[in-house]
């Protein structure tokens, strides 16, 4: 904008190329807004790069992302703060902006008119300047009648009006209401403002009025001491005296058509530079298939890659579940809470149904994700991850076998194999401890052996799987991996024997195995989504759990249907895979209600009557205190009630200064039309 700006300063303004410079002006306004939106589009071809390049390209990437996380968590929240500032301006500029406009309004609806063809002369009582508003021309009463306005000075109006310059003015004012932040658009707008003067002098003079006499004129009618007394409206087009010396220089000028088509060619190469400098440039790069895969292998430890368990960072208890639908769309499962995860722009937002959608905060490198203002850290990083499996104390032949129940972690102590105490332990920092006897214990992981509060240290005994096992699975996941997933079809009996000796591994096992083998469902076939699957799952083991358990236990029956729909459109495969069915016991019958034929007395007894002994004191409390006249007048004069005395109307004041003095009054109160009425007598009140 400054540039076109520039352009026009230097080698229009003081030329008499004035439609040209009117055309140029707007066009560069509107061009300003249009060409940084441009965008171009390069198509490059890469090299085959190292793995170690990308790496380190995400690194730089992540760190960058945690340098404007640290400025986004600054004390000053300074985006609200800008953008209040901002909409103070918006609100300011447009309250003027409408202020104007009322103005004019006022003046064409308050004053009488003299339409003259498509022009419509207004005229005022105020001593104000000739000015014009599309086709009003506001002109004062007096001098108009009197015939003392000049005609060259109607005839500069006429031209403003004609020309729709009004429109121009609208346009700058309103992008001033909505950029008022930008000095170059005050600048615009004076150079428009000022080329419509040089247009209507022009006109003036082509019609063969004398230019000596009409500058005579302008300088005779409007001085400068006029001008501060009686000023226009801001968006109207009215004379002004600061501009008449450049205008009595442009006058005189005469631009060649050598002229005028030099500085019309000097916009081409105008036009490419800003082209070139302010457009938006988007490269896309075409990458061999090596390139591909290797950056799919980075992007899978990417700080976005969010499916899969996450536990609460802070005791490791409370389990959220993400599992993936599509590359933009996960679910959530935490605590029977049902999440979305949205990819939006390279970020993923989370909702709890339609509600408002909240950034996912991620730290790549603490591995951990806030959700919900909670901090959630991978499972398989976990303390309790570590802990799992069976550990021994060679000195004094103590194991310890520390595995999941439900959602807690289970110590289970054995002396040989004589198991002696079991224990639910709770995290704290860096561990976890329960209380043992009288003290507290607490167990953490030290060169990769778990060390307790003591000092003993425990050696891990056994993996979960033997390496027999594991080589079996590598070999099937290997055989069925090598297939396109698009035509991958695994027996049952094999993809039995991945899932077992899968479900079975360790963290540290499924790390360093290959990946397990999925297969696309069966169009032609409804099956249950990996979403649904996750809550059958999550309502099975709950209700499975609590019949085990035994006792009395609570069935929601939107639970029952719910398990029932989904387990219906399961496969037998997700049959085999899923929780079983839980065993729900069979509901009571609803008791009978009693029935009672009309004119027949019922056999149901009454409630007991109260029996109080002769000398007892009653449990049953006395009737509250009806308040007395007083308080009740003083409580309906609040709620607005109307007051009569012997059919009277009087006040609430009075009305309470009556109770006061005499006692001994009656009061009565209605309710008429919609309000109450309370009525004074000194005559006993009848109840009809």
């Amino acid at each position: 904008m400054a540039i076109f700006l520039t352009f026009y300063k230097v080698l229009l303004e003081n030329e008499s190329m004035h439609q040209f410079k009117r055309f140029f002006l707007i066009a560069a306004l509107v061009s300003s807004f249009i060409i940084p939106s441009i965008v171009f589009t390069e198509y490059i071809e890469i090299e085959p790069s190292d793995v170690s390049t990308q790496v380190l390209a995400i690194e730089q990437n992540i760190e960058n992302q945690n340098i404007a996380k640290e400025v986004a968590q600054s004390p000053l929240n300074w985006s609200l703060a800008l953008w209040t500032i901002y909409g103070i301006g918006v609100v300011g500029f447009g309250f003027r902006f409408i202020r104007h406009l009322i103005q004019l309004w006022s003046r064409i609806r308050n004053n009488p008119k003299l339409k003259q063809n498509s022009i419509t002369n207004v005229l005022l009582k105020q001593q104000l300047p000739p000015h014009t508003f599309f086709n009003f021309i506001f002109l004062n009463k007096h001098k108009f009648e009197t015939k003392s306005i000049p005609n060259s000075v109607l005839l500069h109006e006429e031209t403003h009006a004609l020309q729709k310059h009004s429109l121009d003015v609208l346009l700058i004012e309103f992008l001033q209401v909505i950029f008022w932040f930008n000095p170059v658009l005050y600048f615009f707008k004076k150079s428009i403002k000022l080329n419509h003067e040089f247009l209507a002098d022009s006109a003036v003079l082509k019609n063969n009025e004398d230019q000596l006499n009409y500058q005579h004129t302008l300088l005779s009618y409007l001085s400068n001491g006029n001008y501060n007394v009686h000023q226009s409206v801001g968006i109207a087009n009215a004379i002004n005296y600061s501009s008449i010396k450049k205008r009595f220089i442009i006058m005189k000028k005469q631009t060649s058509k050598k002229g005028f088509l030099i500085r019309s060619l000097l916009l081409l190469p105008l036009l490419a530079i800003m082209l070139y400098g302010f457009r938006q440039k988007n490269i896309i790069a075409h990458k061999t298939i090596k390139d591909i895969k290797k950056e799919k292998f980075i992007s899978e430890t990417h700080v976005y890659s969010l499916n899969g368990e996450w536990l609460n960072e802070e005791n490791e208890l409370e389990i959220l579940k993400i599992t993936e639908e599509n590359e933009n769309l996960l679910w959530g499962n935490n605590q029977g809470l049902i999440l979305k995860f949205e990819k939006i722009n390279g970020q993923f937002y989370y909702s709890e149904f339609n509600k408002e959608k909240i950034l996912v905060e991620t730290n790549l490198k603490e591995k951990t994700i806030l959700v919900n203002g909670k901090k959630f850290i991978r499972k398989e990083n976990s303390l309790r991850n570590q802990l799992n499996g069976i550990w021994l104390n060679e000195q004094n032949n103590t194991k310890i076998i520390v595995s999941e129940y439900d959602i807690y972690m289970v110590f289970d102590l054995l002396e040989g194999d004589k198991k002696t105490v079991r224990y639910y332990p709770k995290k704290r920092f860096n561990s976890y401890y329960f209380t043992y006897g009288y003290e507290d214990w607490s167990f953490k992981i030290e060169n990769n052996k778990l060390v307790d509060s003591r000092g003993n240290h425990y050696t891990r005994l056994e993996e979960n799987q033997t390496e027999s096992k594991i080589n079996q699975y590598n070999s099937l996941a290997r055989k069925y991996n090598s297939i396109p997933i698009a035509e991958r079809n695994i027996p049952l009996n094999d993809l039995k024997t991945l899932e077992a000796i899968y479900s079975s591994m360790s963290e540290t096992q499924k790390k360093k195995a290959h990946p397990f083998p999925e297969c696309l469902p069966k169009k032609q076939q409804e099956t249950a989504t990996k979403t649904q699957m996750a809550d059958y799952n999550i309502l099975a083991k709950k209700y499975n759990t609590m019949i085990s358990k035994g006792g009395n236990i609570r069935i929601m029956k939107s639970d029952v249907d719910k398990l029932t729909n989904i387990y219906e459109i399961m496969s037998d495969e997700q049959k085999i895979s899923a929780q079983p069915f839980p065993d729900f016991p069979e509901p009571p019958p609803a008791p009978n209600a009693p029935f009672i034929h009309r004119e027949e007395k019922s056999d149901i007894p009454p409630p007991p009557s109260p029996n109080v002994k002769k000398g007892d004191i009653s449990n049953i409390p006395p009737p509250p205190t009806p308040p007395s006249p007083l308080d009740y007048v003083i409580s309906m004069a609040k709620k607005g009630a109307t007051f009569l005395y012997e059919d009277k109307k009087i006040s609430s004041d009075k009305a309470i200064e009556l109770l006061k003095k005499n006692k001994d009054l009656n009061i009565e109160s209605r309710e008429k039309n919609g309000k109450a009425e309370v009525r004074i007598t000194k005559e006993p009140v009848t109840i009809e």
